[in-house]
């Protein structure tokens, strides 16, 4: 018969040192994590999206208003108005303001945006940790349920666009691209281990503006030496070889003034926006080629005017004019000069943010059908970005969402 084995002081002194390295990596790993610190309140219930507007009020009144620091634009999905403020993402019942759920963390929150995608509809919530803006999650609008995350190296500062399949997360120095499970497809510019060295067409540019569109992604760089802007035409997903998709790259502007902005994005070309020598929209081919100039009235503007989605048109603020642009020829369909932002479309009409409240345009010219009053309380100037929800309509300036109602009659 076998003796039993005889545990040794050693041995058992062994066995207590590697459960500490254990627990000490465990408590480690937690510490480092996304876990760590992070309060989430889901809803009980899921929201439900409001039924679609039939008619445009003929009037509104202020319901509520919160503040959204980290929202670029409003973001109104799945049913609730998302704010971001403080660490925290909240999801709000749309005609009351009340939270239906919430999703704080304790380090800065970089931005918040709403993507609809895969079917679902996602409040994506980016954090700023000491790799920058790099701790991403993304929550279900509904319920504010955690469905996915990621980490990796970002710049401190990111301008987020997406459509249908991807999210471009555009620094600095570098560009990443993110599918629906929030899994990377593309990362360009600054990459600090190239799993595959010599795919980068180039380096050492800064980004100064991008967009995407068919899985095409535009990027505005600025490149060392280089007399002017440079436009880069690249896929969202990595090519048989597993290198970058460069459709092409070109100098677009004959010098280093007020940076371009990308206005739309689709599977033959690019629309951007050009304030010098002379405020014009430039139609691209996908290999970087001119298609065609159209003037329009417009100031020098910055990242905070971006191009809206909504019906089937993208408008674009220009700092003089909201310029409303058919997605699929990327040519512009008209102006609409004193304006204080880009429109959203509300049962066919085309819904507009002026200096006396909203104004109703036709869909088709542009040509105006009514002004609706609407009080703004601390509004002082800038941008004003809208978006819809049911028959309410959601407005953003400075760090202040505020919500139209329709007004009891």
């Amino acid at each position: 018969m076998l003796r039993p084995e005889r545990r040794t002081p050693l041995d058992i002194a062994v066995v207590v040192v590697l459960v500490v390295i254990v627990a000490a990596s465990a408590v480690a790993i937690w510490a480092t994590s996304s876990v760590k610190n992070t309060e989430s309140d889901p809803a009980v219930v899921a929201a439900t999206p409001p039924a679609e507007a039939t008619a445009v009020p003929p009037s509104f009144t202020e319901a509520w208003r919160a503040a959204s620091s980290a929202t670029a634009t409003p973001v109104a999905i799945g049913g609730v108005v998302v704010t971001g403020e403080d660490g925290a993402v909240v999801g709000h019942d749309p005609a009351t303001g009340a939270a239906l759920w919430s999703y704080t963390r304790d380090i800065p929150l970089c931005t918040v945006t709403g993507w609809g995608a895969g079917g679902r509809n996602y409040a994506i919530a980016i954090y700023r940790n000491a790799r920058g803006c790099s701790e991403v999650t993304a929550l279900d609008a509904a319920t504010g349920e955690r469905a996915s995350s990621r980490s990796s190296d970002a710049d401190n500062n990111l301008d987020v666009s997406l459509d249908r399949d991807y999210v471009v997360a555009q620094g600095d120095t570098r560009l990443e691209t993110w599918r629906t499970d929030l899994v990377r497809t593309i990362e360009y510019g600054r990459v600090d281990a190239p799993v595959n060295p010599g795919t980068q067409p180039r380096s050492g540019c800064e980004f100064v503006s991008s967009g995407i569109g068919s899985s095409r992604i535009a990027v505005i760089e600025r490149c060392g030496i280089e007399p002017g802007y440079r436009l880069t035409i690249l896929g969202a997903t990595l090519d048989k070889d597993e290198k970058l998709e460069d459709f092409g790259s070109t100098i677009i502007t004959g010098e280093l003034g007020s940076p371009p902005r990308v206005v739309a994005v689709n599977q033959t070309g690019v629309t951007v926006y050009v304030s010098s020598p002379s405020p014009m929209l430039e139609t691209y081919a996908v290999d970087g080629t001119i298609k065609n100039r159209t003037t329009v009235l417009g100031d020098a503007v910055g990242i905070e005017s971006k191009p809206i989605s909504s019906g089937d048109v993208i408008t674009f603020w220009t700092g003089k004019a909201t310029v409303v642009i058919d997605p699929d020829t990327l040519a512009a369909r008209f102006q609409v000069p004193e304006t204080l932002g880009p429109g959203v479309v509300m049962a066919g009409s085309l819904l507009l943010p002026s200096a006396t409240g909203i104004s109703e345009h036709n869909l088709d010219n542009g040509q105006p059908i009514r002004s609706i009053p609407v009080e703004r309380k601390g509004y002082n100037g800038g941008i004003i970005t809208l978006a819809d929800i049911g028959d309410q309509l959601v407005q953003r300036w400075d760090s202040t969402v505020a919500v139209l109602a329709p007004q009891p009659r």
